[in-house]
């Protein structure tokens, strides 16, 4: 199949709004803050991964963090906004540069790490991210 990037439907909405709230309640459960999409959420999603609250199988928490940390992302970048990504793997949400083919995938960006049993740093990811879409703009999308 094909890759299909398309808007999010209500649904996708709704399930998205879903985990950002899990988030938000892991969030409140490990550190007393609530999340609020801004970088100061980096700190307190690192919070939650640092006290184990969340068990490396339990995927759903994970990717519900990874959408907390994608909406920090987009709270720093106004050029990228939320979308779905249909292909062979099923349909997920994905940070999408204008109406571009540059696709980032927060969803499973802590999720993968913490299953494969790499030790995540949420602020240094986020850096590191940050750096390789500066980079990979100026090389494809010079006038960005």
């Amino acid at each position: 199949m094909e890759q299909k990037i398309v808007s999010p439907a209500k649904s996708d909405l709704r399930a998205i709004a879903t985990q950002l709230m899990h988030a938000s309640e892991l969030v409140s459960e490990a550190s007393g803050h609530e999340l609020t999409g801004t970088r100061t959420d980096l700190a307190a999603l690192q919070k939650v991964i640092d006290s184990k609250l969340v068990e490396p199988e339990a995927t759903y928490s994970l990717q519900a963090l990874g959408l907390a940390f994608g909406k920090v992302f987009i709270s720093t970048r106004t050029d990228f906004d939320w979308w779905m990504v249909e292909d062979e793997y099923g349909r997920d949400p994905a940070l999408r540069y204008k109406q571009t083919s540059l696709l980032l995938f927060p969803k499973t960006m802590i999720s993968k790490r913490i299953e494969d049993g790499k030790a995540v740093n949420v602020t240094e990811m986020f850096e590191g991210l940050q750096e390789t879409v500066r980079e990979v703009l100026a090389e494809h999308y010079p006038d960005a």
